[in-house]
C-alpha cells in the first residue's frame, strides 16, 4: 500500500511541477508568433532572460528597424490609424524595448508588458548631437529613466488589454538657453485584439500640455484636458474614431503679435469603409464654445456644428495623392496632378450641415449665425488630367453643386457693412423666415443663384 501511495504521490507531484511548464509553452507560443511576425516584416528582434524563475518567465526584447520598405508594407496592410504609437516611433530613429512577464501556471493567460524607447539609432544620435548636444544629453537621460513608457496587461485567452502611459512632467533646456515644459498626466487605455494588431482602443488623458520658450523672445503654450478617444478598426478597409476633449488652450506670442485660442467641449466622430476599391467616409464635429483673439481682431463662436460624408472616392487614386503629398509640397505640380487624379475618378461630397448658432466678430456683440448645406458631385472623366492641362476651367464641366446657404439677417448685415465684395451678391439674395438665403446651383458649367443665371 505504501508503494502505491508513493507512486500516486509522485504522479501528483510530477503533474503539479509540470503545470507551469505547460503554461509557459502555451503563452510562449503566442508571444513567439508575434515576434516572428515582426521579424518577417523588417524588424530585428533580440531577446534575453530578465530574471525568470519557476513560477514566471521574464524576458527583455529590443526592436530595431532593419528593412524600412518591408515594415512600411506591413503597416500599409493594416488600417492606417490602427498602428499603435510605439510602432510608428520605430520609424523615427529609436530602438524600442519591451519587458515581458507572464505566469508559468497553465490557467493564467495574463501577460504584463512594459514598452519604451531604450536608445537612438547611431544615425539619429549623430544628427541630434550635431544639432543640440545639450538636448541630446537630456533625451538620453530620459531614455535611461524609461520616461516614455507604456504599461500593458494583456489577457491572451480573452484578447483584451488595459494599461497606462507613464506620467511626464519634465523641463528641457536647449543649448541656446530656451526651455520647454512637457506635461502628460494620467493616461490610461484599454481595448481588444491581438498584440501588435488591436481591433479597438479606448484612451483617456487627464491633462497634456507643452510650454515652449522659442528664439527671439517668442513662446508657445498648448493645454488639453480630459481627452478621450475611441477607435475601432476591424480590418484595413474599416475604421471608426470618436474623440472629445473638455478644454483646449493655445497661445503664441512674439515681439510683434499675440494669438490666443480657447475651446470648450469639442467632439468629433469619423468612420470610413472601403468597398470594391471605393472609399466612403463620414465626419462630424461639434464645439460648444470657441474664442480666438489676436492684436487686431477677435472671434467668438457658440455651438459650431459640422457634418459631412464623402462617397465613392477611388482608393488607389487617393493613396497616390497621399504619397505625392508626403514626397512633395502641397503646391507642387506632382501633388496637383495627383489631386486631379482623384477628381478624375469621380465621387460625391455632402456637407449636411455647417452651422454656428451664435457668433461675435470684434466688437459686433453676439449675433445669430448661419446654417449651410452643400452637395457636390464630381463626375468621372478619365481624360480630366489632359483637359485641365489645356484649360483649368474644364473642371467646371465635371462638377455639379447644389448649395443652400442661410445667414441670419443681423450677421449678413454685418458682413455687408464690412465687406464691399458682397455688393453684387446682395442683388441675388432673398429673405426666407428670418434668413438671407442663397440657393446656388452649378450644373454643366452653368451657375444660377436663387434661380438667376450668372
Amino acid at each position: 500500500m505504501s508503494k502505491k501511495i508513493w507512486i500516486i504521490g509522485a504522479i501528483i507531484t510530477a503533474v503539479v511541477l509540470a503545470l507551469p511548464m505547460v503554461g509557459n509553452i502555451s503563452v510562449a507560443k503566442m508571444t513567439n508568433k508575434r515576434i516572428a511576425m515582426l521579424e518577417n516584416n523588417g524588424i530585428a528582434v533580440t531577446s534575453s532572460d530578465n530574471g525568470s524563475n519557476y513560477m514566471s518567465t521574464k524576458s527583455h526584447y529590443e526592436f530595431k528597424l532593419e528593412d524600412a520598405a518591408a515594415f512600411k508594407a506591413y503597416l500599409d496592410s493594416l488600417s492606417k490609424a490602427q498602428v499603435p504609437a510605439y510602432m510608428s516611433s520605430m520609424l523615427d530613429d529609436v530602438v524600442m524595448a519591451a519587458d515581458v512577464e507572464y505566469s508559468n501556471v497553465l490557467l493564467n493567460s495574463d501577460i504584463s508588458l512594459d514598452l519604451y524607447p531604450v536608445a537612438f539609432t547611431d544615425e539619429a544620435s549623430k544628427r541630434m548631437q550635431s544639432e543640440d548636444a545639450l538636448l541630446y544629453e537630456q533625451m538620453m537621460q530620459m531614455l535611461k529613466d524609461h520616461a516614455f513608457l507604456y504599461h500593458m496587461d494583456y489577457d491572451v485567452a480573452g484578447s483584451t488589454f488595459k494599461g497606462y502611459i507613464k506620467d511626464i512632467d519634465k523641463e528641457i533646456v536647449f543649448q541656446d538657453g530656451k526651455k520647454a515644459k512637457i506635461v502628460f498626466e494620467s493616461a490610461t487605455f484599454d481595448g481588444h485584439g491581438t498584440l501588435v494588431e488591436p481591433t479597438s482602443v479606448d484612451l483617456h488623458v487627464k491633462n497634456a500640455a507643452v510650454d515652449f520658450r522659442l528664439p527671439e523672445d517668442a513662446s508657445m503654450v498648448l493645454n488639453l484636458s480630459d481627452l478621450e478617444s475611441k477607435s475601432r478598426f476591424s480590418a484595413k478597409n474599416s475604421f471608426d474614431l470618436d474623440y472629445k476633449t473638455k478644454h483646449l488652450y493655445f497661445k503664441f506670442k512674439d515681439v510683434l503679435s499675440t494669438m490666443e485660442i480657447k475651446a470648450e467641449n469639442m467632439t468629433s466622430t469619423s468612420s470610413s469603409i472601403t468597398v470594391d476599391g471605393k472609399l466612403n467616409t463620414k465626419v462630424s464635429a461639434e464645439v460648444e464654445a470657441f474664442d480666438m483673439n489676436d492684436a487686431n481682431s477677435s472671434v467668438k463662436l457658440k455651438q459650431l456644428v459640422f457634418a459631412m460624408d464623402a462617397n465613392g472616392i477611388d482608393e488607389a487614386a487617393y493613396e497616390a495623392f497621399q504619397k505625392a503629398s508626403e514626397q512633395a509640397s502641397a503646391g507642387s505640380q506632382y501633388t496637383m496632378l495627383a489631386a486631379v487624379g482623384v477628381l478624375a475618378k469621380g465621387f460625391t461630397l455632402n456637407v449636411d450641415t455647417l452651422s454656428v448658432k451664435q457668433l461675435s466678430i470684434r466688437d459686433s456683440g453676439m449675433m445669430d449665425g448661419f446654417n449651410h448645406k452643400i452637395k457636390i458631385e464630381v463626375k468621372k472623366d478619365d481624360n480630366l488630367v489632359q483637359k485641365i492641362q489645356i484649360s483649368p476651367l474644364a473642371l467646371m464641366q465635371n462638377i455639379n453643386i447644389d448649395a443652400d446657404l442661410r445667414f441670419k439677417e443681423k450677421f449678413y448685415a454685418y458682413l455687408k457693412a464690412h465687406s464691399g465684395n458682397l455688393a453684387m451678391a446682395d442683388s441675388f439674395s432673398k429673405k426666407d423666415q428670418g434668413d438671407v438665403r442663397f440657393e446656388i446651383l452649378v450644373k454643366d458649367g452653368k451657375i444660377t443663384v436663387n434661380g438667376i443665371a450668372l
